[in-house]
């Protein structure tokens, strides 16, 4: 796998309530031919409550293996257009978008998902996308919108952030304070207590390795000779460092890279064994990321993709990600469901690296980094 091919993991959850996996999965069945007999394909933009509606059809994802489909909102969009949604899960993110460029103009679906900023710089490349904008797109804060060709053609769906995890009950019994900055990962205390993933096989890894070289600018190879010194494990996944090493899933190390969304998730997912997070969140580790989705240049339905991307700004699409890909809203102001609210952690700053110098520097990084740590 290169350098410029990390796996997407947002967590195990979704997959472990029987959520979207596999190749392709649809959704929502509804009464098509009447709204077959009646509508158009006109592109309609779906945000809104006066789209027209189109021919019964479907409009195709083409995303990672960890997406879940946010099937409550897949049904209103059906309900809307009169197009079922199906899925097209391509592995990893990185390995999705290696993929959509190597079959661009000719590509699996109609709407590209799950780039994040760490790879925009990468989708477009080639004719990939096709340029489009949705008419809401100013409800989405300017921070979050990528400048030049990439906010042409890459629409921002939702947010969250790359961030140590803490088990602070392991701290507790073992009566040592927890750290609180990416500093103190490098004091003896904390000497093989860490566990990171790969920034050359994973998107959480590729994050922090960024975090850290934003945090310690020409410093960054000495913090990880330090972190090498200090005992850090490295993993190539998400799953091997959280479900395989972390102590809260019964491993030795009670830090992991993970998500600021993770805390609420261990407890929805806990099937009534937790009432509260067993991790705590580092904010001072946080690393900003975005995703992303696009209209595929070559779509068989360029304009029932532009109206799922509209959609996806909808409040209604909104509202169905933080429970399905345990990820924020991109739109402010969008209700959270209480677990979020109780739980999740938004940072008051993240750590974070403009696109097109990640897109300039990323594999200069990675490469250096392979230096020191393989």
């Amino acid at each position: 796998m290169s350098a410029t091919t990390p796996t997407r993991r947002r967590g195990p959850w979704p997959r472990r309530r029987g959520a979207v996996r596999g190749v392709a999965v649809l959704v929502a069945l509804a009464a098509l031919a009447a709204v077959a007999a009646a509508c158009t394909d006109d592109g309609t933009n779906a945000s809104g409550s006066g789209s027209s509606k189109v021919p019964a059809k479907e409009v195709t994802i083409v995303t990672y293996d960890a997406f879940a489909l946010p099937e409550s909102a897949a049904k209103a969009f059906e309900g809307q257009t009169g197009a079922k949604i199906k899925v097209v899960q391509s592995g990893d993110a990185g390995g999705m978008l290696t993929k959509a460029l190597l079959s661009a103009g000719a590509p699996e679906g109609d709407v590209l998902f799950g780039v994040d900023n760490t790879l925009a710089t990468r989708a477009v490349q080639d004719t990939l996308l096709e340029p489009y904008t949705p008419t809401d797109i100013s409800s989405v804060p300017a921070s979050l919108r990528l400048s030049g060709r990439p906010g042409e053609v890459l629409t921002p769906i939702d947010q969250g952030d790359v961030c140590v995890n803490v088990d602070a009950s392991w701290f507790a019994r073992k009566g040592i304070p927890p750290p609180t900055t990416m500093a103190d990962l490098v004091d003896p205390r904390y000497k093989d207590l860490l566990v990171v993933e790969s920034p050359v096989t994973s998107s959480p890894g590729l994050a922090f390795l960024i975090g850290t070289v934003q945090a310690s600018g020409e410093g960054w190879q000495d913090y990880w000779k330090r972190l090498d010194a200090n005992g850090v494990r490295v993993r190539p996944s998400w799953d091997d460092a959280y479900e395989n090493d972390y102590t809260v899933s019964g491993g030795d190390r009670p830090l992991v890279v993970s998500y600021a969304s993770s805390p609420p998730a261990e407890v929805v997912y806990s099937e009534g064994k937790r009432t509260e997070p067993a991790s705590t969140v580092m904010t001072d580790s946080c690393v900003s990321q975005v995703e992303y989705a696009g209209v595929l240049a070559g779509a068989e339905h360029p304009a029932l993709a532009k109206q799922l991307v509209a959609f996806m700004l909808s409040p209604t699409w909104q509202e169905a990600l933080p429970l399905s890909n345990f990820v924020f809203p991109a739109v402010p102001g969008t209700k959270l469901p209480a677990e979020f609210r109780k739980w999740a952690v938004q940072p008051g700053s993240s750590r974070t690296i403009d696109a097109a110098e990640i897109g300039s520097k990323r594999d200069e990084w990675i490469e250096q980094w392979r230096s020191i740590m393989e």
